[in-house]
C-alpha cells in the first residue's frame, strides 16, 4: 500500500501557511475537497486531485491536476467522496487538514467518518491549529504530547467503554468503565512526553486541543 495521503478541506481553523506547508510536505498525495482547493491557493500547495460538487466553490480547473467532478445531489459529502478517493488510490494514512470548528453538522459528521473508514486505513486523523482528533478501538496507543495541543480529551463513542486505561498522564485512570454520557474523559494534560492509553472494549474519541 502507499503511505499518506493529506485532505484539504474548506474549513480550517487556527491553521496558517507554515504549517499546512509542514504537513503537505510529508504527503504522497494531496486531495483538496472541494473548498479546500480555496485552502491550496491561500497555502501555495499543488493538490494531486481536486474533487467534489463545487456547491460552495467554482470548478476554475486552475491546477494542474485530476478534477473529479461529483453532483450536488448526492449521499456522501466532499470529505468522503475524498476519502473514497483515498482507499481507490491505495493510502494507508490519512489526515484530514481542517474539518472541525465550522458547522457543527459537518464536524459531527466528520467524526462519524473517522468511525466508518477507521478499518480501512491504518491510521485516520483529523488536525488544525487548535484541534487534533483520532479514534481508538479495542486497543492500546501511545499518545506523543505536541506543542499545538496542552491538553488531550477521551470521549466513549459507545454506550459503554470498558477496561480504560491512562498512564502517564497529569490525572490517571486504570480498569475503567466510561460512559458515553460522562465528562470524566476531559481536559487531562501529558505529565510526561508520553501516555499510554487503552480500551479493552469499544471506542474511544481522542481529542487533542489548544487554547490558540
Amino acid at each position: 500500500m502507499r503511505d499518506y495521503c493529506l485532505i484539504l478541506l474548506s474549513y480550517m481553523e487556527c491553521v496558517d501557511r507554515n504549517m499546512a506547508q509542514e504537513i503537505a510536505e510529508r504527503a504522497d498525495y494531496i486531495i483538496a475537497a472541494d473548498g479546500g482547493q480555496n485552502r491550496a491557493r491561500e497555502f501555495g500547495l499543488q493538490p494531486d486531485c481536486v474533487i467534489g460538487d463545487f456547491d460552495s466553490t467554482t470548478l476554475d480547473e486552475d491546477f494542474d491536476c485530476i478534477y473529479i467532478t461529483y453532483p450536488a445531489e448526492k449521499d456522501i459529502t466532499d470529505t468522503e467522496a475524498a476519502l473514497s478517493h483515498a482507499i481507490e488510490k491505495g493510502y494507508s494514512q490519512v489526515v484530514l487538514l481542517g474539518g472541525m470548528g465550522g458547522r457543527l453538522d459537518h464536524t459531527l459528521g466528520n467524526i462519524g467518518l473517522l468511525d466508518k473508514y477507521y478499518d480501512l486505513f491504518q491510521r485516520i486523523v483529523c488536525i488544525d491549529g487548535k484541534n487534533k482528533m483520532e479514534l481508538l478501538r479495542n486497543s492500546e496507543r501511545i499518545l506523543t504530547k505536541d506543542p499545538r495541543y496542552k491538553y488531550f480529551g477521551i470521549i466513549s463513542l459507545d454506550a459503554d467503554a470498558r477496561g480504560v486505561d491512562i498512564e502517564g498522564a497529569k490525572y490517571e485512570v486504570h480498569d475503567i468503565t466510561l460512559k458515553r454520557a460522562s465528562t470524566l474523559g476531559v481536559s487531562n494534560e501529558f505529565a510526561d512526553d508520553h501516555v499510554t492509553l487503552r480500551v479493552r472494549k469499544g471506542t474511544l474519541l481522542i481529542v487533542y486541543s489548544g487554547d490558540r
